[in-house]
């Protein structure tokens, strides 16, 4: 014999079929009028040391009256709750066992609406794959909301093509970079971040100059007079101007008049204040031409 039955919402509608509240009778009112005109008895003023076995015993009585009072409203509140406790606890009692059933056919309506958006995932997959696109995987564009139940098919194509798009003229930007291409395609295909990856082609260039920079420097030939550096010879008057230079270190190799000329040679001194550098290329420049030249403490 089936026993089965399917309710509806309407079935599960709770019905009060008899409710008699407001019919609890009781001297409560009369007594707390009596304290309440009572009290001016028990004031504290009159009591004090004459009298303080009195107010020891009144106040016994005061303490014993108010547990035995609290005790008798214990007493028939548990009593006039009790029919309340048995109804809230029977329907506390059918609300688990709807949860409990409502549970396990969630279960089978989370595996069927799984299902879906498998399906879904495997025709988002087919069409990726019809594309043709292989600089990254699906897995590096995919968003989850395209297995939402209201996306359709067709808007989810339309995102695909744009991602597709922007990411070949991401690249298409960067092979205009002209160099690094190849490590600057790799970054941007792991991140698909094109801000990030032309900010890491700066940094790059930047730090190629400044290498560069360092490695000229070290290139450029230094001359050195180690008379000069060590103090040996000391710095003659100029012939021109008899003024001694301010700062030595500034002074530049300088020519002095020979004792005995070579033919068609001509002989001049003049002095030179310039940047390190400059001197160290003057006479670079100098040695280059085959010019006899002596440096001279003036």
């Amino acid at each position: 014999m089936n026993t089965e039955i399917a309710i509806q919402e309407k079935d599960l509608e709770l019905i009060v079929s008899e409710k008699r509240l407001g019919s609890l009778t009781t001297n409560a009112r009369q007594i707390k009028a009596m304290i309440e005109q009572a009290l001016p008895h028990y004031d504290i003023a009159n009591y004090n040391e004459d009298n303080i076995e009195s107010a020891k015993k009144d106040k016994a009585m005061l303490n014993n009256s108010a547990k035995l009072l609290n005790a008798k409203r214990l007493e028939i509140e548990k009593e006039w709750m009790k029919p309340f406790g048995e109804f809230k606890d029977v329907v506390s009692e059918t609300v688990k066992l709807i949860s409990e059933c409502s549970a396990k056919i969630d279960t089978v309506v989370k595996q069927s609406e799984e299902k879906a958006k498998q399906e879904k995932r495997e025709g988002i997959n087919r069409y990726w794959e019809s594309k043709r696109f292989s600089l990254v995987s699906i897995d590096k564009v995919f968003d989850a909301g395209w297995l939402n139940k209201g996306k359709k098919p067709k808007s989810i194509h339309a995102e695909i093509d744009a991602k597709i798009e922007k990411i070949n003229d991401d690249i298409a930007t960067l092979e205009a970079v002209g160099e690094d291409v190849e490590l600057l395609k790799s970054l941007y295909l792991d991140t698909l971040n094109i801000n990030s990856t032309i900010q890491y082609a700066n940094t790059l260039k930047q730090n190629r100059e400044r290498a560069k920079a360092a490695e000229d420097a070290k290139k450029q030939p230094e001359i050195t007079f180690p008379e000069v550096e060590s103090g040996n010879i000391p710095y003659p008057e100029n012939p021109e101007t008899h003024e001694t230079p301010e700062n030595p270190e500034t002074a530049a190799p300088v020519q002095t008049p020979t004792v005995q000329p070579k033919i068609g040679l001509l002989t001049r001194v003049f002095k030179v204040t310039a940047t390190r550098e400059n001197i160290i290329a003057l006479g670079n420049f100098m040695n280059e031409r085959g010019i006899d030249f002596e440096k001279i403490e003036l």
